[in-house]
């Protein structure tokens, strides 16, 4: 299948991520993080983005197209309404994502806790040099999970109002790419309520891989025994998965799950038919 570059759906996604990319790099060039990035790295993160911008948006949207009328259908639709304007509309915004960042922070949480989903995240974290560009550096098909355990089960028990502000929806988007930047920016004692570079990037590393899970809002983190507070002024400059390598491979960007999978599946198979065998 061919990707068509000019499809008006991927050259909006592309040029909302080029535009954050250009401007989360030119920011990262003022005050690094770490100041040795690679430009091998960079790039190799950039193919990433595109191979997984085009390849989500061709599989989730009919995804949760598909599940939209189950979703509807069963339906607790708990509603979360605010008044209209811009106050009502960023608490609602807020709302949406204190919602989204639970669901997000117990998927994460799995993700590195069962083999099977680190397997399919394990890629992300590969990266040596976490900049702005690491945000993309997903396998596509985490997005296609995300549809079941996070968007779906969110629909279900919540009916949210749109919010009527755009700016605010689009700041809110941002925050990806804003907390995966390679900036040497500390929130102080804000940072207990809203993520940051300095607070995700403790998650990135190869000592503190398995805190920080939250996104957006460390409530989360802190509610459930995973929070780490940077220390003042210190940026870990090691990233990366222990014992692995960068993971800078078309291979580990597309295959590898699948391959792991079908290992696993074939293991499984083998186990019982050793079981079954010494039954008998």
């Amino acid at each position: 299948m061919a990707i068509d570059l000019l499809s008006p759906a991927f050259r909006a996604e592309f040029q909302f991520a080029a535009m954050a990319f250009a401007g989360g790099l030119a920011l990262e060039r003022l005050r690094p993080a770490h100041a040795r990035q690679s430009w091998r790295a960079l790039g190799f993160n950039l193919v990433v983005a595109v191979i997984f911008l085009y390849l989500t948006m061709l599989i989730v949207p009919p995804l949760a197209e598909l599940f939209e009328p189950v979703a509807k259908r069963h339906s607790l639709a708990i509603p979360i309404r605010f008044p209209d304007g811009v106050a009502g509309s960023i608490l609602q915004t807020i709302a949406f994502f204190v919602v989204f960042d639970f669901f997000f922070y117990w998927w994460h949480r799995a993700q590195h806790r069962f083999r099977w989903l680190w397997v399919q995240h394990k890629f992300h974290h590969q990266d040596r040099f976490v900049n702005v560009t690491t945000v993309h550096r997903y396998h596509f098909s985490e997005e296609a999970f995300r549809v079941f355990v996070i968007v779906v089960p969110m629909a279900v028990l919540f009916d949210f109002k749109p919010p009527t502000v755009a700016w605010i929806w689009t700041a809110f988007l941002l925050w990806g790419y804003w907390i995966h930047m390679n900036l040497k920016v500390g929130l102080g004692p804000l940072g207990r309520w809203l993520s940051g570079p300095q607070f995700h990037r403790y998650h990135h590393t190869p000592e503190y891989g398995n805190v920080n899970f939250a996104a957006i809002f460390p409530l989360w983190d802190r509610l459930f025994g995973t929070y780490h507070h940077p220390e003042r002024g210190v940026f870990p400059q090691v990233t990366g998965v222990r014992d692995a390598s960068d993971g800078n491979t078309l291979y580990e960007a597309t295959l590898y799950p699948f391959v792991e999978w079908g290992r696993a599946i074939r293991r499984a198979f083998s186990r019982r038919r050793v079981a079954g065998a010494a039954v008998d």
